[in-house]
Formats: structure tokens, C-alpha cells, sequence
């Protein structure tokens, strides 16, 4: 192989990802992906050996392409909630054109059907997860986030927040997904420090009548 030229089996993954974001799971075939990647047929079977086997490759290596970025600002951000805000932009602001996307939808209909690419993006999910609630454990612990959070369990809700609004973008590009992002991380930040010789909260109690200057005059 020659200096700077995409491996074979690459090609063949980002050539499998183009048709099934354009046609869907089913156009992705061995003669299709070959033609796209102007490649040999034979050297689908070769690589993947099989079909279906290629399908579940094109769909992780999709994601991989598509959520790197995004997951790698959202775990680095010196604000992790920050990071969510950000990464939802950018991926909305690719919106439905983007292939990636188009794969993440068919992935979640295929695996309804096929148990091996749903164990294999169930593991992608378990691992993101994962990181995101270390990630939200030390922004709680530095006070950046309520000291009533539950790291994992907000892991899972910002995971699923995250699936869901793409897939609300991709079916409605109007939708506002960094704004509603930036809603709910909002609620889940810690209260600014009230200033010196302020509680914050209301005492109950109604201010003590200090009297007037006609209360004074009488006594």
C-alpha cells in the first residue's frame, strides 16, 4: 500500500456507511459497497465475511466517526454540563445531512432484530456512560453540580438525552436540541453561593414592627 492511501478495509467501511445512510440497512450489499469503493467484490467477504457482519461494522464504524468529537469536548470540558451543551450544537448543527446520523437511526431499528449489533452498541453505551458519571462525579465534587446528583444515574438520562434529540433532529431539523439542552443541564447546576451575612432562604417569619416615632413619643 502506498504512503497516505486509505487501507482497503477502510474504504470498504466508509463505502458501506455512504450507501446505507443513503438507501438504508438493506441497500447495503457486497456489490454496492464494492462498486463504491471501487474495489474487488470478493474483498468484502475477505475482510468481513459476511454481509451482515459488514453492516454491523459500517454501523460502528459510523458512530466511532460521528461521536468522537463530540464525546471526546464533552468528557475534556473543564464544565462537563457545558460540554453536553456544545456537543448537542455541533451535532445538530450537521443536522439529517449527515451520514452518521442517518446510520445511528437505522442502527437503532436493526438492532431490534439483530442481537449482535445491539450487544455491540449496548457496550459503546455501557462505556460512554460510564465515563460521563466519573466525569459528573468530579464536577460534583467540585461543586460545579448539585450535591444531590446521582453521577450514574444522570449518565444514563444525559445518554439517552443525547440519542433522543438526534433523532428528533434528523426527523425534525427544526428542532431547537442545544436549547433544550441547555434546559435541562441548567436545573442540574449547583445554586451560586448566597453573598456574605445572607442565608439564601426564607426564615419564616414575618420582619419584627420596630414601631414609629409615634409609638416612641407615647412610651
Amino acid at each position: 500500500m502506498a504512503s497516505g492511501e486509505v487501507p482497503t478495509r477502510v474504504r470498504l467501511l466508509e463505502a458501506a456507511v455512504a450507501v446505507m445512510a443513503e438507501g438504508g440497512w438493506a441497500a447495503v450489499t457486497s456489490r454496492a459497497v464494492a462498486e463504491r469503493a471501487q474495489a474487488n467484490n470478493a474483498l468484502v467477504h475477505y475482510y468481513f465475511g459476511s454481509v451482515d457482519a459488514l453492516r454491523r461494522a459500517a454501523v460502528m464504524h459510523g458512530i466511532e466517526a460521528e461521536l468522537e468529537g463530540p464525546v471526546t469536548a464533552i468528557l475534556q470540558a473543564p464544565d462537563v454540563l457545558d460540554g453536553v451543551v456544545e456537543a448537542v450544537a455541533g451535532l445538530a448543527a450537521r443536522g439529517a445531512a449527515s451520514p452518521g446520523q442517518r446510520v445511528m437511526a437505522e442502527a437503532l431499528v436493526a438492532g431490534l432484530r439483530d442481537a449482535e449489533l445491539r450487544e455491540q452498541s449496548a457496550v459503546q453505551v455501557r462505556m460512554f456512560r460510564d465515563l460521563l458519571a466519573s466525569r459528573l462525579a468530579a464536577d460534583r465534587d467540585a461543586g460545579r453540580l448539585r450535591a444531590d446528583a446521582d453521577p450514574a444515574a444522570l449518565a444514563v438520562v444525559i445518554t439517552a438525552l443525547l440519542d433522543g434529540l438526534l433523532l428528533h433532529a434528523v426527523m425534525d431539523p427544526q428542532t431547537d436540541a442545544a436549547g433544550s439542552a441547555a434546559s435541562l443541564t441548567a436545573l442540574l447546576r449547583a445554586a451560586a453561593p448566597a453573598p456574605d451575612g445572607v442565608s439564601g432562604e426564607p426564615t419564616g417569619r414575618p420582619p419584627a414592627d420596630e414601631g414609629d416615632d409615634d409609638d416612641a413619643a407615647r412610651q
